[in-house]
Order: C-alpha cells, then sequence, then structure tokens
C-alpha cells in the first residue's frame, strides 16, 4: 500500500513524530500492490455458483447442544430476497472455478478508503499491537486470527476498538473487542474452536453463535464474559439475519459513520469504505451521522438508544456533531415507541432490554437531557422507556 494524499496520486509527507516514546517509523511509501484470492479460496460475494452470483451468507441454528459448523451455514442469492427463511443450499467448501472478482475485499474500494495506519498516526500500529497483546483476550485473539486467515479469510477490528484507538485514546477507552470479517457464522464458529484446541484452550472457552444476530462470541468457562466477539460484514435485503463479504454494503448496516471504520490488523490498515467515518472522527468532539437512514421503528429506537449512550460518554470531550442526526430524528413520528409497541410485547422488551445493556448505569436526567437535544420523538420515547425502568 502507497502511502498517498487525499487525492490518492501524491506522496505523503512525513507524519508528526511519534509520541509513545518507542521510536516508532513513520510511514514509508511502497510499491502498490494488488493481492489475488487464491483459486481454492473461500466463496465471497460476487462468485458465481451453479449460474447464480452469491450475495451472502445465512445460518440455520443446529439442534440445541450441537455445535455451530460449516454445514450449518447458507448460501444466498437473489432467489433468496423475499424469503422468511434461509434456504437449504449449503456453502461450498471452496469456490467453483468461473467468473468472480479475484481481489481481495479492501482492494474493491477506492484508493481513498484504504489508508495506511502509520500514515494516519505513527504510532497507531503499535497501540493495536499492544491492545491484541492485552492480558484478558491476548491467548484467544492470535490463534483464532491466524486459523481464519489460514483458512482463506480476511479479518478486521471493529466497533469501539478501532474508533477509540483512532482517536488516538489510550487501551482503557477500549470496552470490548469486536472483529468482522469474510466468514459466515458457522465456520467461523468451526475455525475459533479448532484454534482453541490447537492451543489447548478448548476446556476453557466456550464459542456460541446468537441465531438472532449471527454474532459468534468467545466466552469464559463459566459463559459470564465475553472475550471476544465476531460478526460477518453486515449484507442487506434479506428477512432474516445474513452476513456477506462486501465492505461497502457493511459500511451502510452500521449504526454511525465512526463506528463503520475497520482496522485491518495483519496488513495495518483504516479502511473507511463509507467515506465518512474519519472525517466525523476529525470533527472537535466527533460528528454523531446515522450510517443508514431506516423507516422501521424498531431499527430507529435502537439506533437512537445507541446515539444517546455516545452523547452521554463523549460529553466531556466537547459538544457532539448532531446535525445529520437531529435532521434525521425530525421526521419520526411523535409516537415511536407506539409503533414499536404495535409489533407486539416482544418487540418492546427487546428494545427495554437493548436501553437497559446501554444505559443502566446512566442517570436518568442525563439521559432525558440528551434525548431531549435529539427531538420531541427521542424525548418521548426515553420517558416510556425510563417508565418501563421504574
Amino acid at each position: 500500500m502507497t502511502c498517498t494524499d487525499d487525492t490518492g496520486s501524491a506522496p505523503v509527507a512525513e507524519s508528526a513524530e511519534c509520541r509513545c516514546g518507542r521510536g516508532c517509523p513513520p510511514c514509508s511509501p511502497t510499491a502498490a500492490e494488488i493481492e489475488r484470492r487464491g483459486p481454492q479460496g473461500p466463496v465471497m460475494t460476487g462468485d458465481v455458483v451453479d449460474g447464480a452470483s452469491v450475495l451472502g451468507f445465512g445460518w440455520e441454528p443446529p439442534e440445541e447442544g450441537t455445535p455451530a459448523e460449516a454445514r450449518h451455514d447458507r448460501l444466498l442469492t437473489r432467489s433468496d430476497l423475499g424469503s422468511a427463511s434461509p434456504p437449504p443450499r449449503p456453502v461450498p467448501a471452496a469456490r467453483p472455478p468461473g467468473p468472480g472478482d479475484d481481489r481481495l475485499p479492501h482492494h474493491r474500494l477506492p484508493d481513498t478508503a484504504v489508508v495506511p495506519a502509520a500514515r494516519r498516526s505513527r504510532c497507531l500500529p503499535a497501540a493495536v499491537r499492544d491492545l491484541l497483546a492485552d492480558a484478558s483476550w491476548a491467548s484467544v485473539v492470535e490463534p483464532v486470527a491466524r486459523t481464519v486467515r489460514a483458512a482463506g479469510h480476511e479479518l478486521w477490528l471493529a466497533g469501539g476498538a478501532s474508533r477509540e484507538l483512532l482517536s488516538e485514546h489510550g487501551r482503557e477507552a477500549v470496552r470490548d473487542l469486536d472483529l468482522t470479517g469474510t466468514a459466515p457464522a458457522g465456520r467461523y464458529a468451526e475455525l475459533a474452536r479448532e484454534a482453541l484446541e490447537e492451543d489447548g484452550q478448548s476446556y476453557e472457552l466456550r464459542t456460541r453463535v446468537s441465531p438472532d444476530s449471527l454474532v459468534c462470541t468467545v466466552y469464559d468457562d463459566d459463559l459470564s464474559t465475553p472475550l471476544l466477539e465476531y460478526r460477518g460484514l453486515g449484507q442487506d435485503g434479506f428477512d432474516f439475519p445474513a452476513t456477506g463479504t462486501d465492505l461497502a454494503t457493511d459500511s451502510r448496516q452500521r449504526d454511525f459513520t465512526v463506528n463503520s471504520i475497520l482496522y485491518d490488523f495483519e496488513r495495518h490498515l483504516v479502511i473507511d469504505a463509507s467515506g465518512r467515518g474519519l472525517p466525523d472522527l476529525a470533527v472537535p468532539g466527533r460528528a454523531l451521522t446515522p450510517a443508514s437512514r431506516s423507516s422501521d421503528p424498531v431499527v430507529r429506537c435502537q439506533l437512537v438508544i445507541r446515539a444517546v449512550k455516545f452523547l452521554v460518554r463523549w460529553e466531556t470531550e466537547g459538544p457532539v456533531d448532531t446535525r445529520e442526526l437531529r435532521a434525521w430524528t425530525a421526521e419520526f413520528p411523535d409516537d415511536l415507541a407506539g409503533e414499536v409497541r404495535g409489533r407486539g410485547d416482544a418487540a418492546w422488551q427487546q428494545l427495554g432490554a437493548l436501553h437497559h445493556e446501554s444505559l443502566a448505569h446512566v442517570p436518568a436526567d442525563l439521559q432525558s437531557a440528551a434525548a431531549r437535544s435529539l427531538g420531541p420523538s427521542v424525548e418521548h420515547l426515553f420517558k416510556a422507556l425510563l417508565g418501563s425502568r421504574t
């Protein structure tokens, strides 16, 4: 990867001096090299299988007590759009010969969307290495990443870890470790177990796949502490949980642009497929810009709950830019809570669970103030949520 300016056409001047005291080297221009997928590599979005173009992957939960494996993954094509559940179509172990894009996912993006980490900050690669060496998950990340990549899949840091390290916050700002990648849920779970067994940890750690979200979690032995969470790249358009391998599509499935930035911790690349994540992160106090503008009332409620969580958390850093967020929430109906309740008790209870998980330790007055700043619809929603909590 060449160190270039924002137009992708000229060398970048040497970055600022190392500030961490470890003598971190600057980003050195190198010849650009387009990596290619191997002929026996895994299936990815855009490959053609049995005459149909692949869109992504679904998952068929196994019987209780049966570990998740690749045989539970389901191949999705355009014919599955509108179906209530994934088809009984397995994912081939390797992509068949024929049409397909041989480039890796990050090479399918514009040059400006993929930035060498040392160009962003010469201390960033060392900060990421320190994070991954943290005692709480170090023994899990390295063997899992090695095994997943050996199987031909890509793996990236996602969520808060990427966001906080790119904001040059310390390790203490990273609350959990989220990964994303190209492996379907069952295949990832299978590979994670294989890695842990080879490393002698299978009796101390457990892996689980959530059928509702396709998140695969590695827990400690008593299933109380999640050490590592993985979900394949987001894929939309299906009436059931699905993942894919396209980075631009994934960026549109995230809640906010600043949470759509991924970090390739093998090649030390920052990936901003939306083109908005890094600029919004650079705004003083950050900009909280929705990555998608769903009309689904449940999705809208979920997003504003997370928005309030971030507004409260980031208030000490200065005012957060919420102009685009407020322009969107201004379109919400007054009785957003009523629309969710109209979906049934289960939908409201799930929303209450998210509210509790996100804001249980935040005083009600702080929640209300942040909600009020996002308009009357969000304020009314939080009155209902706080009323339910009490």
